[in-house]
């Protein structure tokens, strides 16, 4: 061993623990642990190696009461690992659930909801219920399972809001429509009166009497004269006319002006900006609004499709645990069956583990194959589940009375076999004159 590296050990001591008897993981681990003494690099070996230990001698899950489920039990598996998840998950049928299971830790979390398809649901449960009166009625301190190969079902889609498109404004079509949009314009004086004429400033706000019919006359600041008839100039109009176009005239030049200067001097003309009368009645302007972008939604992923498996198989597993470490001794019963009514036949394994370590260590390990024609039809009242786990219950309890023959035959012929029952003298021993026996010459006398 002091000629092996780290990595070497880490990797028998990993087949060690694979071979691990029933209930004694947790001490081999300890063991291995204070020998190889670097645990970094020890549980990055270990991992795989305990996966496969606590799926293929089926452990035992505890799981406690929450959301309303009662406190359950479940078993690990190969058959239990949920199909289509990139992460190893495990099935929780009592719970209608799948976890994710720390195998180092011992602790199981991340539960989310898991759910079979009606039929195969259906069918796996009268399964399950049939099994289960089995275990209980032959193992003290046993648990079963049923799982199937199906796909569960997929989970709802979560709801996305929907994102109304904003659409851009155009300046150019709500100008010329009248109807949508009106630009804001002072309009021009008609008359020479009220071009001259000044806003009002000396109007106070108006008062109203309190419990009288009519209100009270406005006050003003000064005497509002009494107004005069207008007199009518000959040539009004005209002169009006000719004062506007003056006026057109002059603001052009200016504006031709001002062009001419930003061309020679290199200075950007601010673009115009006219403000635009919306609908709603607020002011919004012609540069804001072209400038506006159409939130685009993001690409819709394609939608998940529901995979299905055309003639799924269903795997019955049951587990019976004795320990007894006061007189030093464990043992495990396991059992496989798989259920295949495509080729209309179940096909099992039955596994037994016995572990005997009183000043020594000698282990059991037996394993013994089955089958049978799987039902197609039900028998009188026993459905097509009730007769598989019927057949089954045969199957076991017959192997179960060969290793009990076989452990009584073993007692009285081979372990007899092996040693004598009595000395090479024929005569029993008399353990209160030991000191006084010569054995050499005893064997002397016995050979002649």
């Amino acid at each position: 061993m002091a000629d092996l590296s780290i990595e070497d050990k880490c990797k028998l001591a990993a087949k060690l623990l694979e071979q691990a008897p029933p209930g004694e993981v947790n001490d081999v681990i300890n063991d291995i642990r204070a020998i190889i003494n670097d645990d970094a690099t020890l549980m990055q070996h270990i991992l795989p190696s305990l996966r496969a230990y606590n799926l293929s001698q089926l452990l035992v899950v505890e799981h406690p009461a929450t959301d309303g489920i009662k406190e359950h039990t479940s078993l690990l598996s190969f058959a239990g690992i949920v199909p289509g998840e990139e992460q190893e998950r495990f099935v929780d049928h009592e719970g209608k659930r799948s976890f994710v299971y720390d195998h180092i830790n011992a602790a199981a979390s991340d539960y989310q909801a898991y759910e079979l398809p009606e039929e195969e649901e259906a069918f796996r449960a009268e399964l399950a219920k049939s099994l289960a009166a089995y275990t209980k009625s032959h193992f003290p301190q046993g648990f079963s399972t049923v799982s199937s190969s199906q796909f569960p079902l997929l989970p709802p889609e979560p709801s996305v809001p929907e994102v109304v498109p904003e659409t851009t404004v155009d300046s150019a079509s709500k100008t010329d429509d009248a109807g949508a949009a009106e630009v804001a314009e002072p309009p021009e004086p008609t008359t020479a009166e009220e071009a001259t004429s000044g806003p009002v400033t000396d109007v106070v706000e108006e008062q109203v009497g309190g419990g009288e019919v009519e209100p009270l006359p406005t006050p003003a600041t000064e005497e509002v004269p009494e107004k005069q008839e207008e007199v009518v100039e000959p040539g009004g109009l005209e002169k009006v006319d000719s004062a506007v176009v003056l006026a057109r005239e002059a603001e052009e030049k200016e504006e031709q002006a001002a062009a001419k200067e930003t061309e020679e001097g290199g200075v950007e003309e601010e673009p115009r900006v006219e403000e635009v009368v919306t609908a709603g009645g607020e002011p919004t302007s012609t540069a804001e609004s072209e400038t506006q972008v159409v939130s685009e939604t993001a690409p819709a992923k394609p939608p998940r499709k529901q995979e299905r498996v055309e003639n799924p198989v269903y795997t019955l597993e049951v587990v019976g645990n004795r320990y007894n470490i006061s007189n030093f001794w464990t043992g495990r019963w396991r059992t496989r069956w798989i259920v295949d009514q495509a080729k209309g036949q179940v096909e099992g394994t039955i596994y037994v583990d016995v572990h005997y370590y009183e000043q020594g260590n000698v282990q059991l390990a037996t394993e013994h194959a089955a089958s049978f024609p799987c039902p197609t039809q039900s028998n009188g009242n026993q459905s097509v589940a009730s007769q598989i786990v019927t057949t089954i219950a045969k199957i076991e309890t017959a192997y179960h009375l060969e290793l009990n023959d076989a452990y009584e035959e073993l007692g009285e012929k081979a372990f007899r076999a092996l040693r004598r029952a009595l000395p090479v003298t024929r005569q029993k021993m008399d353990w209160e004159k030991v000191s006084g026996y010569t054995l050499g010459a005893d064997l002397t006398k016995a050979r002649s």
